[in-house]
């Protein structure tokens, strides 16, 4: 309807979208945390809510959140909350035969997607695994760091350390013509323009940005360092790696691949007795390897898949 206002009419604006009687603002807002959180929208259009859209799989639950939304003042921290705490959100990654059988695409919520992280959580999970992890709140951005872009004359003037003083990767300045090499091969969206859900891509390059970046081998060489100062055992060791990558320790089995690769990784570097002395050299190499583990990057489930 027209908005009566002797100003901009902004405020107006504003305030009919937040209306109680308009359900559309809520419904979106749930729908993208809900798609962020589970790997998909229950209106799996998240940019498109209209009659080219998608028709919502779980329309009362659509509606369920986006009123309870609304009646605790719009927060986006009960709402998050709520569905982490669900049974729902904790199911586990692995389906049950029955669910591949009949919901192959998991459009009844059986069980949990499987999801990679998104590019700033896979580098912010690096930096928490080597230490560098700075919990600082607010600030300037950190400039961007320019070793590996194309020179030119447009190229900013202040260049940030390569791991961004370890800083989140919200606190990374975004420059248009110069976005962070290693976020951009994990599909870091084009800042310019709006993007309600990321696309997930499988390309080489992931692999190879993990293998030879420059930041991921320097985070490896500091998590090396941290692991060599820790608890001399090495089977202690292996479980502080696991702990700090994975939330879990190592199974037996990953004890005995890890005590055989660090005897081959010895006999390259030509290193004796080096699992009770510890070189870093070779505790680099085992924290990289971790880095390139499909666990680190994926966010895997263990819980047990309900019942159909």
């Amino acid at each position: 309807r027209p908005l009566a206002s002797a100003g901009s009419g902004r405020l107006e604006w504003a305030t009919h979208v937040v209306d109680s009687t308009n359900p559309m603002a809520a419904r979106v807002i749930v729908n993208r945390i809900w798609s962020y959180l589970m790997g998909r929208g229950i209106v799996s259009s998240v940019d498109n809510f209209g009659a080219m859209g998608t028709l919502p799989s779980h329309p009362a639950l659509l509606d369920h959140l986006a009123y309870r939304f609304s009646q605790d003042g719009w927060s986006l921290k009960k709402l998050i909350r709520k569905i982490t705490l669900s049974k729902t959100y904790r199911l586990s990654t692995r389906p049950s035969p029955t669910a591949q059988r009949l919901d192959p695409t998991n459009l009844w919520l059986s069980h949990m997607t499987l999801r990679r992280l998104p590019a700033e959580s896979i580098r912010d999970a690096i930096l928490m695994a080597s230490g560098r992890l700075q919990e600082q709140m607010f600030g300037p951005s950190v400039p961007v760091n320019l070793q590996q872009t194309i020179p030119s004359r447009s190229k900013p003037k202040l260049e940030g350390p390569l791991d961004g003083a370890g800083r989140r990767s919200a606190y990374l300045e975004m420059r248009r013509n110069y976005l962070p090499n290693f976020l951009r091969a994990f599909d870091l969206p084009n800042s310019s323009i709006t993007c309600g859900q990321r696309g997930v891509t499988n390309v080489p390059i992931q692999a190879l940005t993990l293998m030879n970046d420059p930041f991921v081998t320097e985070q490896a060489r500091v998590w090396a360092e941290q692991i060599v100062a820790g608890p001399r055992s090495f089977r202690d060791r292996i479980d502080r790696l696991h702990y700090t990558a994975f939330a879990r320790p190592a199974t037996p089995s990953e004890q005995t691949r890890c005590h055989k690769l660090f005897i081959e990784l010895a006999k390259q570097f030509d290193i004796e007795e080096s699992i009770t002395k510890g070189d870093t050299r070779l505790w680099m190499e085992l924290c990289h390897l971790m880095i390139n583990r499909k666990e680190f990057i994926f966010l895997v489930g263990q819980e047990s898949p309900a019942t159909n």
